[in-house]
């Protein structure tokens, strides 16, 4: 996820990454309650820790990071529009803007996208491979760890 902001140098928030990791332990986990499904230790959880990317392509080597972190539930392909419509509803009553939603009826597939305003945090909920896998990601904004320096462009 790219550094969204007109002012390159503007203050980015600050968290750790064990916590980034925490928050979205528990907030997909929220996902699979409002979906009512069990996120499963088949396939995953994956966390990919990323360094942000400016607008102009620049990375800086202040230790500024996103994370995206999925989990997966094994559900047979039939439940999966049920289980996102849920959580679609579920998702517009706490803050989240559902800026793309689509139902496969044909082929029992749904693919969501969120984005939360307020946090700044973007979601996914999506029929993946292999058969009968739902997906359920979140990705953060631009961290700067405490401490460090936030470095200038």
């Amino acid at each position: 996820m790219s550094q969204n902001s007109d002012d390159a140098n503007k203050p980015l928030p600050r968290k750790s990454r064990e916590n980034a990791l925490t928050w979205a332990k528990r907030y997909t986990s929220t996902m699979a309650h409002f979906a009512e499904v069990k996120v499963g230790n088949t396939y995953g959880p994956f966390t990919d820790f990323e360094d942000c990317v400016g607008q102009s392509d620049e990375v800086a080597e202040d230790g500024r990071y996103t994370l995206t972190y999925t989990v997966y539930a094994d559900l047979p392909r039939e439940e999966h529009i049920a289980a996102v419509r849920k959580l679609r509803a579920a998702l517009k009553e706490h803050g989240v803007d559902v800026s793309s939603y689509e139902e496969r009826p044909h082929t029992h597939q749904v693919i969501l996208d969120g984005y939360h305003e307020k946090e700044n945090f973007s979601l996914i909920a999506d029929t993946a491979k292999p058969p009968n896998t739902l997906r359920l990601s979140v990705s953060t904004p631009c961290f700067l760890p405490p401490g460090a320096k936030q470095q200038k462009f």
